[in-house]
């Protein structure tokens, strides 16, 4: 099976993704490492199920992607996007889905509903204020989760590289409109790497509590002067177990209160 034929910035129809994946799990192909049929979130141990009521489209094909099976998972599950096998075809991989367009469709952090659940205990009523918020998948799921959340995006999707469409309603202002919710919780989700917009958000936001889904100092999110800042004025106050990371990405959902 090819890669899809995508349109450049076209969002992925997630029917088709999981039809895509019905019939890869239909007929499954063993992987060439393991030598075994893969495993997959979908009825393991590390299966979350999506709230009655609400909608979790990434999660429904999360879950349903083949898991890694060179290594054993250093804290949890890693699905892969392709399957590396021994094809009679001298194919060396089979392509259920592409993460760039899945990222960009979605969320460039994958979003649990135990993650969800968890964002809910460490805000304990409080709203949340994100910013950068591409096309707020996050604060979609949050919303439907019931976390009064106020999102910002400054770019709108139609000349963000980094998004394919937009799943709620954003308010289009700058980076700096942290600054105006200090009540709120502060939520950032995979900066863009080296750019200095969440260290700016960050600076100007007067709040004690940060969340933040991405990779960490030395990653592939934000600036070297983002990190710096963490460290120098935030305490790590936890991280959410039931967060899941695409194989080879180090994507960690914390929790950060201001040092006193």
């Amino acid at each position: 099976m090819n890669a899809p034929t995508i349109p450049d910035r076209a969002p992925l129809d997630p029917e088709e993704v999981l039809g895509r994946l019905a019939a890869f799990w239909a007929n499954p192909e063993r992987g060439k490492f393991s030598g075994t049929i893969p495993l997959r979130i979908a009825g393991s141990a590390w299966d979350q199920q999506v709230p009655d009521g609400t909608q979790n489209p990434y999660w429904e094909i999360i879950r349903q992607l083949p898991l890694e099976d060179r290594l054993p998972w250093a804290t949890g599950p890693e699905p892969v996007t392709h399957l590396i096998t021994d094809g009679p075809d001298g194919e060396n991989f089979r392509y259920l889905a592409d993460r760039f367009a899945l990222c960009g469709t979605f969320s460039w952090s994958i979003c649990s509903p135990g993650d969800l659940a968890w964002i809910g205990e460490v805000l304990g009523g409080r709203g949340v204020v994100e910013a950068g918020a591409g096309g707020g998948y996050w604060a979609w799921q949050m919303r439907q989760a019931g976390i009064d959340t106020v999102a910002y995006e400054p770019v709108d999707p139609a000349d963000n590289k980094y998004v394919r469409r937009e799943w709620t309603s954003l308010l289009r202002d700058g980076h700096d409109a942290p600054k105006r919710h200090r009540d709120r919780a502060l939520f950032l989700c995979w900066p863009s790497y080296g750019d200095p917009w969440a260290a700016h958000a960050l600076a100007c936001y007067e709040g004690d509590l940060l969340i933040y889904a991405g990779e960490g100092d030395g990653g592939c999110c934000a600036d070297d002067e983002f990190f710096r800042l963490i460290e120098a004025e935030w305490e790590e106050a936890g991280s959410s177990a039931a967060h899941v990371s695409y194989w080879g990405i180090h994507d960690y959902l914390t929790a950060y209160r201001r040092q006193a």
